[in-house]
């Protein structure tokens, strides 16, 4: 005999097992400021042209927000208000102990402490070529997917002593390397302190290392042993995410159409997109034809006056006085 109420706790009891888990939170994170709006504005028209609906959160890179195009919806500018005591205080920890980084840079680790579960992170000099919320049921049986070519750089960009980094890694940790520039990633509890125990590698090894946010995720996931997916590795095979790998849109479009190869997105990492090469038509994608045709004259006429040369010495003397003054603090 059942108790009073007995079948009724037995449909409830199956109901709850029938009932599907909720699904996760997803959302993508940008981190831009005035400088950068238009890449910024540029990429969410690429995502939503592409077709993904994901809502889009802005992170502040410094005091000088973004103004975003009003077009597109689900885009939101995020202030520094808004993500928890928490994840200030992890952003402020991380922010005096990497000091060779820009702070702005560092934002992107505030991800972990957004309202998204799961979520993509993007930098700015990026073009969305496909739907990115088909990306997501990658990271199912992952804590990190990527789609990137960094694993080939032999890890030049990251390390001052790669020879020795691997020694002391293992072997295929110079392979492990990915780019900070685009990932995603299904968010645990134990992320913030895993972050940390990569950036106190780091601080024991500080000689062998090229300090910037990219490195520390590289350190990260192989210290603390992350499950990652980088889909440019067999058996996927993806194609190239970096613009510098193509010479132009038709090479662009024969990889994906005869090739078939998939490519996730157009990272102009590296000085690359700076309007003139013809792969750099991506960039101006967003652009009324008449806009396009006015920001090509000027960097045509920067290169052509020299301005340009000018302005990258300029930058690279401001950044070495920078890094002096962190230095002898």
């Amino acid at each position: 005999m059942f108790p009073p109420g007995g079948f009724d706790l037995l449909r409830r009891n199956k109901l709850m097992e029938e009932k599907p888990a909720s699904a996760p939170r997803r959302g993508i994170y940008l981190v831009a400021n005035r400088r950068s709006q238009a890449e910024c504005n540029n990429l969410i028209a690429s995502i939503r042209r592409c077709g993904c609906r994901l809502p889009i959160h802005v992170i502040p890179f410094d005091e000088r927000p973004a103004i975003l195009d009003r077009r597109w919806d689900g885009v939101v500018q995020l202030s520094m208000a808004d993500f928890p005591a928490e994840g200030l205080k992890f952003f402020n920890e991380i922010k005096d102990r990497h000091r060779q980084c820009d702070p702005g840079l560092l934002r992107r680790f505030l991800c972990w402490f957004g309202e998204f579960d799961e979520f993509l992170y993007s930098d700015n000099d990026v073009v969305a070529l496909m739907n990115w919320e088909e990306l997501f049921p990658w990271l199912e049986n992952h804590d990190m997917v990527h789609a990137d070519y960094e694993f080939t750089t032999g890890g030049r960009f990251n390390l001052r002593e790669p020879r020795r980094f691997e020694e002391l890694m293992g072997a295929g940790s110079l392979e492990a390397a990915m780019t900070s520039g685009h990932f995603l990633c299904r968010r645990l509890p134990g992320h913030a302190a895993d972050l940390l125990a990569g950036l106190a590698w780091m601080e024991a090894h500080r000689d062998l290392l090229i300090w910037q946010d990219q490195v520390l995720l590289h350190i990260t996931l192989l210290v603390r042993q992350w499950r990652v997916l980088n889909l440019c590795k067999p058996p996927h095979n993806w194609a190239s995410s970096w613009a510098g790998d193509y010479k132009d849109v038709l090479e662009l479009v024969r990889t994906i159409q005869v090739e078939r190869r998939p490519i996730s997105h157009m990272h102009y990492s590296g000085k690359i997109g700076t309007g003139l090469r013809p792969i750099d038509e991506l960039m101006y994608s967003s652009l009324t034809e008449k806009e396009r045709n006015r920001k090509l004259l000027w960097a045509l006429l920067r290169r052509a006056s020299g301005l340009e040369a000018l302005a990258r010495q300029k930058s690279r003397a401001q950044r070495k006085i920078k890094q002096l003054a962190k230095n002898s603090q």
